[in-house]
């Protein structure tokens, strides 16, 4: 960031807890584009952002009487912002888990942006290379390929499928980490 704008924007904040009401004009207009940059790469969906942005301009007007001068009051701004930004993440998290759970999602909506696509597009690109490299037998066991067994699982068949799961996981787990 521009210091000469860092100075500036800390400087309106300082007037506006000082009980200045004529600087939140000029803190609005140079704050502004700051917060919605910052909360556009927090959550990479515009709208959401402008949503953030405006809620974390009347949180700092709410809040101002809370200002610690003597620290520096755009990390207090950019704090508030963060949380802003996780709390937005979690809000749309849930909406996205609640809407799945009711069934309201199917996989054509699942994936409503383009982002959500192309994710979507490399966690199965990254499976079927995971799975290029099972054996056989695994791809087998697990009904991925070949001809899928018919008549009732029996416990041994159940176990292979087990097994064939659990080393799966663990190639995956090997090539693209624990998560």
């Amino acid at each position: 960031m521009d210091p000469n704008l860092r100075k500036a924007i800390q400087s309106a904040i300082l007037r506006l807890a000082d009980g200045d009401r004529s600087a939140m004009t000029p803190l609005v207009e140079l704050l502004w584009p700051v917060l919605l940059s910052y909360a556009e790469r927090g959550l990479r969906d515009p709208q959401a952002a402008e949503d953030v942005a405006q809620e974390v301009l009347f949180r700092i007007s709410s809040r101002i009487s809370e200002l610690d001068t003597t620290r520096d009051p755009l990390s207090w701004a950019f704090g508030i912002a963060t949380f802003e930004i996780m709390s937005q993440r979690k809000r749309l998290q849930r909406r996205r888990e609640r809407l799945v759970g009711e069934n309201m999602l199917d996989s054509d909506t699942a994936a409503s942006s383009v982002e959500d696509a192309l994710i979507e597009a490399e966690i199965h690109a990254a499976f079927a290379e995971a799975l290029d490299q099972t054996s056989p037998d695994d791809a087998e066991h697990l009904g991925l390929r070949g001809a899928a067994r018919g008549g009732p699982a029996t416990p041994a068949m159940r176990k292979r499928r087990q097994r064939a799961l659990d080393r799966l996981r663990n190639l995956w787990r090997s090539i693209y980490g624990q998560s």
